[in-house]
């Protein structure tokens, strides 16, 4: 009776666990490319100390220095004091905005001075000290 329904299935065309090995097939490969973009998508995370720095094309033309006192309205940088232009434009170490009260002695920046005054801050790229 057995050979009657394996030679009933023989002539419909159905073959035993095929349809299963499909199925493996499937999960194998399903499996395989997950893996694939898992370990592409940790690789193309990773962090590197050159992401701390600034891009170079964007601190042509600045000047660098350490700010070694904070007044009211001026910054001693490298003991030189410099003037900040009303509109100045700071930036952190990551190039997001910041605000002038998150100034520290210390803190290393690149900075841009006006052309009509040598001493006026406009442009600056702050570093603050870990």
């Amino acid at each position: 009776m057995m050979d009657d329904v394996r030679t009933d299935e023989k002539k419909k065309g159905l073959h035993r666990g095929s349809q299963l090995n499909g199925h493996c097939r499937l999960l194998l490969r399903s499996g395989i490319t997950l893996l694939a973009v898992t370990v592409l998508s940790v690789m193309n995370v990773g962090v590197t100390l050159a992401d701390d720095q600034p891009v170079p094309s964007i601190t042509v033309g600045y000047q660098s220095g350490t700010i070694t006192a904070i007044h009211e309205k001026t910054l001693d940088i490298d003991g030189r004091t410099y003037g900040v232009t009303p509109d100045v434009v700071m930036l952190d170490a990551h190039g997001r905005m910041m605000d002038l009260g998150r100034l520290r002695v210390t803190a290393e920046v690149k900075f841009h001075v006006t052309k009509e005054q040598s001493n006026m801050i406009d442009k600056m790229i702050v570093t603050l000290p870990r």
